[in-house]
């Protein structure tokens, strides 16, 4: 059975991105030499059958990511939009008006025994864990306090307790992996 996993990068203090939205200062270990962190960005492509982002991460992110966006599995975003599916080999964008857990469902049909990754943004992370939806997290805590910017977190209606499953820290981040207590 796979799991939905939720996969973000934060600040120390828990910004998923930086004043004005920057995200540069939180993913410099993506650029980084050592290979520890190698290892654990050779995950993203390996260990999920699809993911699912919203909006607010697809937009901006469809100019840097080019012709060949690095999601190597079906990606489902959430909108208020229905629109057609958008095919950037190897990655099919496909929009989900119906909520977050009808994109998580269909993401776990389309990954069949793989896990799903919740990759962003902080609204559909927290929208994911919010409705139970989440099994594990992997928070890539970038080595830097921003003061500012979009939380991860916000304010959570319930608790939720966590299980850690592992850590690896390099030069410029820690990676940290929890389970959810059930």
């Amino acid at each position: 059975m796979s799991d939905v996993v939720l996969n973000m990068t934060v600040s120390v203090d828990g910004f998923a991105t930086g004043p004005d939205e920057d995200l540069e200062r939180l993913h410099q270990w993506i650029f980084s030499d050592a290979e520890a962190d190698a290892e654990i960005l050779a995950e993203f492509a390996a260990e999920p059958g699809a993911y699912v982002m919203g909006m607010g991460m697809f937009r901006p992110g469809l100019e840097p990511w080019g012709d060949e966006p690095p999601f190597p599995h079906p990606v489902f975003v959430l909108s208020h939009t229905a629109r057609e599916p958008l095919v950037k080999p190897p990655a099919t964008f496909t929009f989900v008006t119906g909520g977050i857990e009808e994109a998580i469902m269909r993401a776990k049909d389309a990954a069949g025994d793989r896990d799903v990754w919740v990759v962003g943004g902080a609204d559909v992370c927290r929208q994911a864990l919010a409705a139970g939806l989440v099994d594990e997290l992997r928070l890539h805590v970038a080595h830097v306090l921003l003061g500012d910017g979009l939380p991860l977190f916000g304010k959570l209606t319930e608790t939720v307790e966590l299980r850690e499953a592992g850590t690896v820290t390099t030069p410029g981040v820690t990676h940290v992996r929890f389970r959810v207590v059930r």
